[in-house]
């Protein structure tokens, strides 16, 4: 199956309204909602690509940018190709490296898009150490049966909480798989210097800040920071937040194609 997804337009005045409904083949208050906020939003699906590719062609000549997504593309698990951990920037360009030690270097002119949202998350944390009294029969025994007692280290495993957490993941031009992501509670803000907080919750925007400013060549886009989304999936079985990820990526990479 292939989708249709348009990034919802500025304006939708009731003739665009009209017209987009004919398209798609869905009626007015439908294709109205589906034209509001700032997401790409699916707007219709076709058993294969000719259809969709001629709605597409219409779509566009509406003024509207439309882009196809292939079903199989939204169910593909996505993984960044590295998780970051710390940074290192110089000028227009910034070396991320991960726990194990992988680096990505990726200059001004590489990234096509720096995104970031919100989702549920599950911070990681050290164990509570915890104390319990033991009978040290090695002590005992040497006292001719006195119950020596001893203190022991018992490590308690307490389940985490889930939190809100903000992320940040980096785009180049090649796929629509992120090149780097950041997560909110797993990162070195060191390199931050005296912009550094208190909190890894300010200092992630801080880091959004100072990566927009090493990248201002790159589109920028915030849009998941408002009304986030667990880490729910839908009827279809699509994470909501990865979907949204996807368009927005395939968005930018519409229109990066449009502006050559």
């Amino acid at each position: 199956m292939i989708h249709l997804a348009v990034m919802p337009p500025v304006e939708t005045p009731a003739p665009l309204i009209r017209s987009v409904s004919e398209i798609v083949a869905q009626p007015d208050y439908q294709v109205r909602l589906l034209l509001a906020g700032r997401l790409p939003r699916i707007i219709a699906h076709y058993p294969d690509e000719p259809p969709a590719v001629v709605a597409l062609k219409a779509l566009a000549n509406l003024g509207l940018t439309v882009f196809t997504i292939a079903d199989a593309e939204l169910r593909q698990p996505v993984s960044p190709e590295l998780f970051a951990h710390s940074v290192r920037i110089e000028g227009n360009q910034a070396t991320f490296t991960s726990h194990d030690g992988r680096t990505m270097t990726l200059k001004d002119s590489d990234v096509l898009l720096l995104l970031t949202g919100r989702r549920a998350g599950i911070p990681w944390e050290e164990p509570a150490a915890q104390t319990r009294v033991k009978l040290n029969l090695p002590a005992t025994l040497a006292t001719v049966g006195i119950p020596i007692m001893k203190r022991v280290a018992v490590e308690q495993k307490n389940a985490p909480e889930e939190t809100v957490q903000q992320f940040i993941r980096l785009y180049d031009f090649r796929s629509d798989i992120p090149a780097v992501e950041i997560r909110q509670s797993d990162f070195d803000y060191s390199f931050l210097g005296s912009r550094m907080g208190l909190s890894a919750a300010a200092n992630i925007g801080v880091a959004v800040t100072v990566l927009r400013e090493c990248f201002n060549g790159s589109y920028f886009d915030d849009a998941l920071l408002s009304g986030f989304q667990h880490q729910s999936r839908s009827i279809s079985g699509i994470d909501k937040v990865e979907e949204n990820c996807l368009l927005l990526a395939r968005y930018y990479r519409t229109l990066a194609n449009q502006s050559e």
